[in-house]
């Protein structure tokens, strides 16, 4: 004060100066007490210069603040003055001046928190206002995050809340300020969900002490979003020569508080009022719904008022609202429902903007509000991630279902295309349109969001690489719990009236885990797709070594009862007597013979919302089902419901047929149907069919672009006047009929588009919601059988693709762990196509099924290589060339190794496989060794030691040793006539081949495979006849039959593996 100009020239004894002569019956000179800001003020001092002296605890709390609280609402002192006031209050808070034993504390910071958000001060320059602004903040944030704080009303913290908000939005303000603000306010919305966390029921803290309880249907606090921005303004006192202009940090304009313009003053408090304030229960819900309820609606993405960065001011402040509040928020069902509803479709339509830091901001609080509230948001997930697939899916160009996960004639699993002229009904269960049911038809447009130009770009803009970066990483943080697959297959797949969002998910991941030639600019984006299916299989390896026991019979059930309606479904599309007769072949809908024929099909027509809308409505208009229909119309509960309403809730489910006969029909059907509820408006039914074709004929004549000239009310209730039983209906009646139709067209399901759509299919998936079973989790591993089953085809084509394509061992590694991943859960749960399908792939990859030509009419050329001698044949110098090749091999034989018993079909590959490397002289030398009793150990020849003796001489009934002993030659021939020396590299090659075939460990193999079960060993002995035996030209041969070594090996092999199972020998021989 002796700083400042209006203060230096007096002392402060002289401040006192007046008041005696007053008291005395004189008049106050006229420069002494102009107004009361120096009494003010002077009371203040006094105030600090008493408190030295007392003990604080004692004074009357209200009597503490009030003379600051009167400064700092005068408006008639400076900044600093102001700005001094307020952080003197801030201090008794923090020091502990004020607590809560203090006198009087409810009344005194009900009245602080009121006076710190109706600050005044006369403006200087824009930082010194802005630090008086800022102090005010913090005055804010430390009256209700101090001890004292939960003592504060709802009224006084709405009012806290509505300041800061209005300081937040405020662009006139400095970007340092509005980020101060925003930082204050979720340090508030901090120790408000804190709190949320200690109330027991919804209304606990709500109702008055002695008085009604105050519930839902009360008056409750309220921030009007008409007006949040600080507006500066200028104010002049009457005693005033010249207008001082004034910061007025009352809330005036556009966005939240309505608080009326006249200047606010702290007034003595009479004692009922006081009574008041201390019988006044502190803070809770009906505040903390009102703060959560104008964030919400700052989100709207169609109020032009709001800015983005509005929207993401909201954004910031709402996720640490749900990541302190998480759980406890769902346990009320007055934020619950407003989560539910217009959270999540704001955050929903934001989602498509093409902004990056709002993007990024509304992911993020999607991510923290299905973390905290997923139990009842089942359908508004489903409805999101179907979203994500599908954009993400447009922005890569894989297209919805353009390519299908198939098995080849070879038993190879890949993708190949669908074919679009197959018809719905020969069309397999596996490729039924799994999303035709999801509520996302709408949302995947982008003409129902508002100012294309500020972001909200059309479908056929390609997405920018960040925005995709951002959907996917959403997507996958989304699927990052560890139960994630599970939860989406019990959830959503085997729930009839959601779509197959885990099937969905697989396909369009497996789809996009490899680039193709075209977009390798994409890696990364790949990469992540993969990275997060193989997530998905590691947890399932995790959790099958842990299995535990559950019924899932009846969830396979329903998944199959669920195929079978979207497949009727469809062909009910094309053809309804079609689809009806499918259905009823399946066991759907009762047959004509039952008596609940028509209640069967009634339901499912009412029910399954994947039906083409003006299908269904030509059916049901037809004459021959007008039973069909009256059934169908008694599905709804028209009870209580205005006639237009209940026409609007009928109509939303099909769409009128063209034929006027037809439409009569209908409306007729209705109207009977509503008049049973018996209205008190309708006198009869005559009259209901009346009004019901009138409501028909308003909404043409109101919303049809070729009519000029509109029905007016009084026509209308002309036209249908005297027709209510001789009698007219309620004015009031038709009235609120006709608003309702001229402000609401009544849109046919087939009509909805844009905006209007994406409402309509909100408005079914609300109506869905409200009967729809919680979102449940469950990380039992007895599912995960059933949902490899329906997952490993598109994933293992997705692993394939992988190693493919795959340029670096990294990507090559995590293929091959793919592998690993799938045999091991096929192995676990005695899926043995699924194994068999893996090593076909993998054989395939190899190289080694190739059918060359092995017995070339020269010899292979032997190279002497550390005094070793190798044969350098063709097969040798591919495959040392085939660096995939070799670790497709490795990776095929080391799955061989350890999962042998799963194997059944495969078996006939991997003895090719063998056939080929022993005729190449690439098997080691251990597998060629066999028992002679005349010659001892021999290696197996690949060429007899003389020529084939003549057909008089043949013996052919000579034994297994004797055949052997006959051919004494070793593997490699001594014949001088070779093929061309190879060159160094060939060499080389060959030398990796060699390496290659020692890590196979074939020699474990069999060394292991003796002791296989007995069914994969039956499989083995009839693939090694196969591959080894020609029966039909052994019994047809009318000359000798040629010398074939890998008889000799197959055979040595089946008499070994016999020998050693001898209390088999009957079931394998």
């Amino acid at each position: 004060m002796r700083k400042n100009a209006r203060w230096s020239g007096t002392t402060v004894s002289g401040l006192n100066m007046g008041s005696l002569g007053q008291s005395m019956g004189l008049k106050a000179p006229r420069w002494i007490f102009r107004d009361t800001l120096e009494k003010d003020v002077v009371e203040a001092y006094t105030v600090c210069c008493y408190i030295v002296s007392v003990d604080v605890k004692n004074i009357d709390a209200l009597v503490l603040v009030t003379p600051f609280l009167e400064v700092v609402q005068s408006g008639n002192t400076t900044g600093s003055i102001a700005g001094t006031a307020l952080g003197s209050i801030e201090k008794f808070l923090h020091y502990g001046i004020i607590d809560l034993h203090t006198p009087n504390i409810i009344t005194a910071m009900n009245t602080l928190a009121k006076a710190a958000t109706r600050c005044k001060f006369e403006a200087s320059d824009a930082a010194s206002d802005e630090l008086v602004l800022l102090k005010m903040l913090q005055l804010l944030r430390m009256t209700l995050t101090s001890e004292c704080g939960q003592v504060l009303s709802d009224e006084s913290v709405c009012e806290m809340m509505e300041t800061g908000l209005s300081m937040c939005c405020q662009m006139r303000l400095s970007e340092m300020l509005r980020r101060s603000a925003e930082h204050v306010m979720i340090n508030i919305i901090i120790a408000m969900f804190e709190r949320l966390k200690v109330l027991e029921d919804e209304w606990q803290f709500v109702d008055l002490a002695g008085e009604e309880q105050v519930g839902p249907e009360k008056e409750m606090p309220t921030i009007s979003p008409q007006a949040l921005p600080v507006q500066l303004s200028s104010v002049s006192e009457a005693t005033q020569e010249t207008p001082t202009p004034v910061v007025n940090v009352s809330i005036s304009t556009e966005a939240t508080v309505e608080v009326p313009a006249e200047t606010h003053k702290v007034e003595e408090k009479s004692k009922d009022e006081e009574e008041d304030l201390e019988g006044q229960k502190v803070y809770g819900l009906p505040s903390i719904r009102e703060l959560l309820r104008v964030l919400i609606s700052l989100l709207n993405p169609h109020e032009h008022k709001h800015t983005d960065s509005m929207r993401m001011m909201a954004l910031s402040i709402l996720n640490v609202a749900f990541e302190v509040g998480g759980r406890t928020i769902s346990r009320f069902e007055v934020l619950r429902s407003l989560v539910m509803d217009d959270f999540c479709k704001y955050l929903f339509q934001l989602a498509k903007t093409n902004s990056i830091p709002l993007l990024a901001s509304t992911l993020r609080v999607i991510s923290t509000v299905f973390d905290t509230m997923r139990p009842h948001l089942k359908l508004q997930q489903e409805l999101f991630l179907f979203f994500l697939i599908e954009r993400l899916s447009h922005s890569v160009g894989t297209g919805g279902r353009a390519i299908v996960a198939d098995i080849d004639d070879d038993g190879n699993v890949g993708f190949i295309p669908l074919g679009k002229e197959i018809s719905v009904e020969h069309r397999g269960l596996g490729q039924v349109d799994v999303r035709s049911g999801s509520p996302n038809m709408f949302l995947g447009k982008t003409h129902d969001y508002p100012r294309t130009n500020k972001g909200y770009q059309p479908e056929s803009v390609a997405l920018s690489g960040e925005v995709r970066e951002l959907l996917l990483e959403c997507l996958v943080q989304c699927s990052r719990t560890p139960t994630f697959l599970v939860d989406l297959w019990y959830n959503y797949d085997c729930d009839v009236s959601c779509g197959d969002l885990f099937e969905e998910l697989i396909q369009f991941l497996s789809k996009n885990s490899f680039p193709d030639s075209h977009n390798y600019a994409l890696l990364n984006f790949h990469a992540t797709c993969y990275d997060t299916l193989l997530g998905f299989l590691k947890q399932m390896v995790k959790r099958s070594n842990n299995r535990g026991l559950a019924l899932v019979e009846e969830l396979k059930s329903r998944k199959s009862r669920k195929r079978i309606i979207l497949q009727g479904s469809s062909i009910f599309n094309e053809s309804a007597k079609k689809g009806i007769q499918f259905l009823q072949e399946n066991g759907i809908v009762a047959s004509e013979t039952d008596s609940n024929y028509k209640e069967s099909l009634a339901t499912f027509l009412r029910s399954t919302q994947q039906l083409n809308k003006k299908m269904l409505g030509e059916y049901l208009g037809k004459p021959d089902n007008l039973p069909l229909l009256q059934v169908f119309m008694r599905q709804f509960d028209f009870k209580g419901k205005r006639m237009d309403e209940a026409f609007r809730t009928l109509l939303e489910t099909f769409r009128l047929p063209g034929e006027s006969q037809q439409i009569m029909r209908v409306a007729d059907t209705f109207a009977e149907v509503y008049y049973e509820n018996k209205p008190s408006e309708i006198a009869t039914i005559l009259a209901a069919e009346i009004l019901a074709y009138s409501i028909i004929m308003l909404n043409t004549d109101q919303h049809n672009p070729q009519i000029k000239e509109r029905m007016t009310l009084e026509a209308y209730m002309r036209n249908v006047g005297g027709v209510n039983g001789n009698g007219d209906f309620p004015k009031e009646y038709l009235k609120a009929i006709y608003e309702a139709i001229c402000q609401d067209e009544i849109v046919m399901p087939e009509e909805h588009e844009g905006r209007l759509g994406f409402n309509y299919a909100w408005k079914q998936l609300l109506h869905r919601a409200a009967s729809t079973n919680l979102f449940t989790t469950s990380d039992r591993s007895a599912y995960d059988k059933a949902i490899f089953e329906q997952a490993w085809m598109p994933m293992v084509a997705s692993i394939s693709y992988t190693f493919s394509t795959a340029q670096d061992d990294t990507i090559l590694e995590k293929a091959i762990e793919g592998f690993y991943h799938c045999a091991s859960l096929a192995a676990s749960f005695d899926l043995y196509d699924v194994m068999d399908s893996i090593l076909s792939n993998l054989a395939t990859m190899s190289d080694l099924l190739e059918k060359t030509n092995d017995q070339d009419s020269l010899p292979d050329p032997i190279v002497e290589v550390a005094g070793q001698k190798y044969v350098i044949s063709n097969l040798s110098v591919r495959l040392g060339h085939n660096y995939k090749g070799q670790l497709a091999a490795v990776t095929m034989f080391t799955i061989i190794n350890r999962h042998s018993n799963a194997i059944r079909k495969s078996w006939t590959k991997i003895l090719h496989i063998l056939r080929r490397l022993f005729v190449n002289s690439l098997l080691p030398d251990s597998m060629l060794q066999v028992e002679d009793f005349l010659s001892g150990t021999i290696s197996i020849p690949l060429k007899p030691k003389s020529p084939t003796p003549s057909k008089q001489h043949t013996r052919r009934d000579g034994s297994l040793l004797s055949t052997l002993s006959s051919y004494l030659l070793s593997p490699y021939s001594n014949d001088d006539a070779y093929k061309a020396d190879p060159t160094e590299e060939e060499v080389e090659w060959a030398m990796s081949a060699v390496l290659c075939v020692s890590a196979l460990k074939l020699e474990q193999l069999f060394t292991d495979i003796s002791h296989l079960e007995t069914e994969p060993m039956k499989c083995l002995m009839e693939a090694m006849l196969e591959n080894g035996y020609d029966n039909n030209a052994i019994d047809n041969a009318a000359t000798p039959i040629p010398y074939d070594p890998v008889t000799v090996l197959f055979l040595e092999l089946m008499v070994t593996i016999t020998v050693r199972n001898t209390d088999r020998m009957e079931i394998l021989w």
